[in-house]
């Protein structure tokens, strides 16, 4: 006969147990809900302000071709902080971080110069990829090229940069272009008696009056 295992009774087996924290089995109110109403909604909107924040800073060169009329870069760039309102951020050994109003932008071609371009996408300056590039700031009225394909004579013209309006034109086109043609004297004689100031590239340009209008004098 076999010998009969002993039963555990019931107050056997919980005092097996004892000191051990006792779990309830009423429901525990739950944690707060990390995925609720709105949480989503303002992280979106902190990064959407830090990404608008950050795109409007562009590294240019320190170096700054010298527009006629500026004796030292420091000179240009208080022009620039008037016409264009932009604040210089921090300035290493060849670039300088700065802070254009929003729309600026830097469009890096595959090939050629870098194009800093306005919000309306009009080219205002190019500067080049070596760390000894200068900045080259573009005036608003220029004697422009035009070549014929076909003839491959070519024409000069004045162009409004910021309409894109032919103001003036050669009424001939020669074998000789560029510099060499012969009706480009004539062209910029007419731009310097219409625009006097066009060599400026700070000037004349609407965002660039405007902003200088309404700065505060000393």
């Amino acid at each position: 006969m076999k010998n009969a295992k002993p039963k555990r009774t019931r107050q056997d087996a919980e005092r097996l147990f004892e000191g051990l924290p006792q779990t309830s089995t009423t429901p525990q109110s739950r944690s707060a809900n990390p995925f609720e109403d709105g949480a989503f909604e303002k992280v979106g909107r902190i990064d959407e302000e830090s990404k608008l924040w950050k795109d409007n800073l562009i590294t240019l060169p320190a170096a700054i071709e010298l527009p006629s009329g500026y004796t030292s870069v420091s000179s240009v760039r208080e022009a620039m902080q008037r016409a264009w309102r932009v604040k210089w951020m921090r300035e290493g050994k060849n670039e300088i971080v700065v802070d254009f109003p929003e729309g600026w932008t830097a469009v890096r071609p595959a090939s050629g110069p870098i194009e800093l371009r306005d919000p309306a996408g009009v080219l205002r300056a190019v500067y080049g990829w070596a760390e000894d590039a200068e900045l080259r700031i573009l005036p608003r009225y220029a004697v422009e090229s035009q070549s014929n394909s076909t003839s491959g004579l070519g024409s000069v013209l004045v162009r409004d940069r910021e309409s894109g309006e032919i103001l003036e034109r050669s009424s001939t086109w020669s074998a000789q272009t560029g510099t060499n043609h012969p009706d480009r004297p004539r062209l910029s004689t007419w731009l310097d008696a219409h625009y006097p100031q066009h060599r400026d590239p700070l000037r004349l340009w609407k965002d660039c009056e405007d902003n200088i209008g309404n700065s505060v004098g000393p």
